[in-house]
């Protein structure tokens, strides 16, 4: 249906793409796969016509017998939505959030005059029905914030599905969705190929997904197709050293030595954590939203506890209480022998950090590393020698050298980003790190070196750590033990192998059975 041919693009003296040449075939999903930076991105955003307006671009992309690349922009907008349609990574920022739901889906059709606006919201009910949103239960005059992560990217799907078209593409749909809702949306997709021979571009950097979904593959690096085969074929016989990488790095194993039993550093006891009712009428509410309800364990010195569940279980929300950034409504929390809340000591909550799933957000632009790492020293003041004497040593423990303490954030890398990240949440020498989906949106291969950081420097430092991550396949990976929360409950907990091999609890097993995953002789083949 599109056919790519020999397309480079560059960008002054920067070649982004080199010779980039693949078919999407009618009714079939294709898979482009690579690390960030390959060119994945910017290849869709050729083919649709979207590539910077200072880019040089050579080649063809063929869409029936006409050249988009020689398109003008009136030409280009009758295909994009109409013929071609896109999902994006991040649905809260692809929405628009002071407009409804139905409007946004509507807009397509209306802005194609193809109906009129009683006739599109009328085919925005249904579109949005079928992806699993239908109006009796998410009316159409609902705002996107009002939507968890998952139902967000139904409704981009509706959008671009809404004129029906015959190419789609999907630019990491489900990076930061849960399994469940990653399996579900992923399900969709494949539905909406099968039931209207539709096309599916699928932009991907994980090859379980890739395994589980696509007709064909093209493996991209440095803005080249390196490899490119049916799916099944270049599993079983991948020939480039790149691909070999992507495949290792999918299924490593960071080397963890586990530590002996030490000391309980966290103890929780029936902890309950609420959020005010809704407002009814001028003197109303509903009844309180339990988001956390009962939980209770203890965390010693150097153990890795895993938490999983699907949005919305209340991983988040304990992780808040744990930091002592929100209060409890019932039980307690202790740290290091005393109790955490408004009076707990500066000095003890030094001793907890964290390491967030975006870096880059959680950074200020405006200053420079140096003074990123060292922020957390208003806890405790330190001499401004010895400030910086450890800035550069948590830099070098993390594998970055001290001269980055003179750069911006955004003049580093993803896995460099998150690096820097986790030197600062080591700055001030703590027993406990939370890392909350610390590696979910990195590549496989720089999330395999993050992961070794993290097992090094908890045998260095004998630290503990609470892995919340929606990716159970790293949490079997990294951790000692795991807990499985589900609406505000942890409904199983035991040793991470345990739980893993043996799941007692049903939720737990359909967490398990939604884990995209490669076919075991596939494995077994590339590894005869």
């Amino acid at each position: 249906m599109i056919r790519v041919e020999d397309l480079s693009l560059t960008i002054g003296e920067a070649s982004i793409l080199r010779h980039v040449s693949f078919d999407i075939a009618p009714g079939k999903v294709t898979a482009l796969v690579g690390e960030s930076g390959s060119g994945k991105s910017m290849t869709a955003f050729t083919v649709m016509g979207l590539q910077p307006r200072s880019a040089e671009v050579t080649g063809r992309v063929m869409l029936d017998d006409r050249n988009l690349l020689d398109a003008g922009e009136k030409q280009l907008n009758r295909i994009r939505g109409n013929r071609i349609g896109m999902i994006f990574q991040e649905p809260m920022t692809a929405l628009n959030p002071v407009k409804t739901i139905g409007d946004q889906v509507a807009e397509t059709l209306l802005i194609h005059g193809k109906t009129s606006r009683a006739e599109a919201h009328r085919i925005a009910a249904e579109k949005l029905t079928r992806v699993g949103l239908p109006p009796d239960r998410f009316p159409l005059s609902r705002f996107p914030h009002e939507l968890s992560g998952g139902q967000r990217q139904r409704v981009a799907i509706a959008m671009a599905i809404a004129l029906s078209p015959e190419l789609l593409i999907a630019d990491e749909p489900t990076t930061a969705l849960d399994v469940t809702t990653q399996a579900q949306i992923l399900d969709l997709l494949n539905e909406l190929v099968d039931e209207s021979g539709m096309s599916l571009l699928l932009i991907t950097h994980d090859l379980a997904v890739v395994a589980g979904m696509a007709d064909q593959v093209a493996v991209m690096k440095e803005g080249e197709i390196v490899e490119a085969d049916a799916t099944e074929p270049l599993f079983r016989g991948m020939r480039h050293d790149y691909t070999k990488r992507l495949f290792a790095a999918t299924s490593h194993q960071p080397q963890r030595s586990p530590l002996p039993p030490d000391d309980v550093i966290l103890d929780l006891a029936g902890v309950v954590c609420e959020y005010p009712g809704r407002r009814r009428g001028l003197f109303g509410r509903s009844d309180p939203f339990r988001a956390v309800n009962e939980v209770s364990f203890k965390l010693h010195a150097g153990e890795s506890l895993g938490l999983v569940g699907e949005s919305g279980c209340g991983k988040s929300t304990l992780t808040r209480a744990i930091l002592g950034l929100d209060p409890v409504q019932g039980g307690t929390i202790d740290a290091f022998g005393k109790r955490i809340g408004p009076d707990f000591p500066n000095a003890l909550r030094s001793g907890i950090q964290v390491v967030f799933q975006d870096p880059y957000a959680s950074f200020n632009p405006r200053w420079r590393v140096e003074r990123l790492v060292a922020e957390p020293f208003h806890l405790m003041p330190t001499p401004p020698a010895d400030r910086r004497e450890r800035v550069a040593e948590v830099l070098r423990d993390v594998g970055l050298p001290a001269d980055a303490m003179g750069r911006y954030i955004h003049e580093f890398s993803g896995g460099q980003r998150q690096r820097i990240a986790i030197a600062r949440a080591l700055i001030t020498r703590p027993e406990l790190i939370v890392l909350d989906e610390a590696v979910s949106a990195l590549d496989v291969s720089i999330r395999a070196q993050i992961l070794d950081l993290i097992a090094r420097l908890q045998a260095e430092h004998r630290l503990a750590y609470i892995f919340i991550s929606h990716d159970l396949s790293v949490v079997r990976a990294v951790t000692d033990r795991v807990m499985v929360m589900k609406a505000g409950e942890i409904v199983e907990a035991g040793e991470t192998q345990t739980v893993f091999n043996a799941p007692r609890h049903p939720y737990t097993r359909q967490l398990i059975a939604a884990t995209p995953r490669i076919p075991e002789d596939w494995q077994e083949a590339k590894h005869a």
